[in-house]
């Protein structure tokens, strides 16, 4: 700042004067701010250290209050994506409109299908299937399972047994059982999918969605079958549908073909009348009653739902959906149960009438395995179930199984109220309770 040659008065003291030379003038706005800086300085300090305080109040109030509920028992770690908090009180609906939403909640294209075998090639310790989705089970001599997962529309897994080291892979373990009426050989995996067999028909269910009688067998979905046997010139399939020369038989009645393609490792698609359709690949042939789950582009070919995954359906009110995490740090397996421990003050979140545990249907789906259309009406509270548990209110059991050591598992679980059962004397009622698991001790 430039100098002005005038001086002014700043202190005045017995026997001694102080003078300063005077600047330019100041403004108003910055002389409040020279005049009182220290002022300023300390409320500033103040009101930060008050909005701090106030932000990590904030803060601990939204941990105490979060709906992400996350404990450990006996080795296992629980985790719930949400809260652990049911109230059950949405609009009642039927069996079918609850797999539905269900499912679209749950379903993910590629956990569900089938798809057929490509080919089979032997290493050095093992056999492998390379299946039409571009993944591959890998069958180890010492009886060892490993699916391999496709890359970039490619196998993960070369013929020799060599895996990229970009696929993902996922050890599993296998249980063979047999349709002995029908000479189908079925491989349960661990993670919930199944290959089927029968003499050069191969075939892979995503997940163990099938019917298996002693005279009917097929998928459920895509209502997938295979041939069981050949008279002359008539081919019999598991569901009941016979081929006779270029045509089906279904109930007797007679359906033609439409349309016959050809598209990638010479797979053939056969359209006919009726919305069935043949799928051939060399010595492969399967029928598949809904047509129109037959995906396939330049790589890929499946026998899928394509409408699952795409229509999510808002599920407010009419069903409530909890998924549980369970992770085994032990190194050995863990009983577990899954509970609904019904609240004993119904008042406390002003409910005036309960609704009965019977009224409440409920699916559970883990492993790609569901269990479907369960009744709330197991309570386990003072039978042999609740031994070592102090359980004071109603506890209805959900789910009990096994976890493997150091393994992980999720589950779903969907509760509704059944349309058909409920009547109009409970209507504006609710029933509420608390998810809980229990692990059994290891000690």
């Amino acid at each position: 700042m430039s100098k002005t040659n005038k001086f002014r008065v700043k202190q005045f003291e017995k026997n001694k004067i102080t003078v300063e030379e005077e600047r330019k003038k100041h403004s108003p706005f910055i002389l409040f701010f020279i005049n009182n800086g220290k002022l300023i300085f300390t409320i500033s300090l103040l009101f930060s250290l008050t909005v701090f305080i106030i932000a990590i109040s904030l803060t601990l109030s939204n941990i105490k209050d979060s709906s992400i509920i996350i404990y450990e028992s006996n080795g296992v770690v629980v985790s719930f994506d949400g809260n652990d908090q049911s109230i059950i009180n949405g609009t009642p609906i039927t069996k079918d409109y609850a797999s539905k939403i269900f499912n679209s909640n749950i379903e993910d294209k590629q956990d569900i299908g089938v798809v057929i075998k490509i080919k089979e090639r032997n290493f050095k310790t093992g056999t492998i299937i390379f299946y039409s989705d571009k993944t591959a089970l890998v069958k180890y001599n010492n009886g060892e399972y490993l699916r391999v997962f496709s890359i970039n529309n490619n196998y993960g897994i070369s013929e020799d047994g060599i895996i990229n080291r970009s696929a993902i892979t996922k050890k599993v373990t296998g249980e063979i059982k047999t349709n002995s009426s029908l000479g189908i050989t079925m491989l349960y995996l661990s993670d919930g999918s199944v290959e089927v067999t029968k003499e050069n028909v191969t075939f892979f269910v995503r997940n163990s969605d099938l019917t298996s009688l002693d005279n009917k067998f097929y998928t459920n979905l895509s209502i997938v079958s295979l041939p069981i046997k050949k008279e002359e010139n008539k081919i019999y399939y598991s569901n009941g549908t016979i081929k006779e020369n270029n045509y089906l038989l279904v109930d007797n009645t007679k359906y033609n073909k439409t349309n016959e393609l050809t598209i990638h490792d010479n797979i053939k698609i056969i359209y006919y009348e009726n919305n069935f359709a043949e799928v051939i690949k060399d010595n492969l042939s399967i029928i598949v009653e809904k047509s129109e789950h037959i995906i396939y582009d330049d790589n890929i070919f499946e026998i899928v739902d394509n409408s699952i995954g795409e229509e999510k359906i808002d599920i407010k009110d009419i069903m409530d959906i909890k998924t549980i995490t369970l992770e085994n740090t032990n190194q050995t397996a863990s009983n577990y149960m899954i509970v609904l421990e019904e609240t004993n003050n119904y008042q406390k979140h002003h409910v005036t009438r309960r609704l009965p545990s019977e009224y409440i249907n409920y699916n559970v789906y883990l492993n790609r395995n569901k269990i479907n259309n369960q009744v709330l009406n197991n309570n386990i509270k003072g039978t042999s179930k609740a031994s070592g548990l102090s359980l004071k209110n109603n506890t209805y059991l959900i789910y009990e199984g096994k976890l493997e050591k150091l393994s992980t598992v999720t589950v779903k679980i969907g509760m509704w109220i059944s349309y058909e059962t409920i009547t109009n004397e409970y209507m504006n009622s609710a029933f509420i309770g608390t998810i809980k698991v229990y692990v059994e001790s290891l000690s």
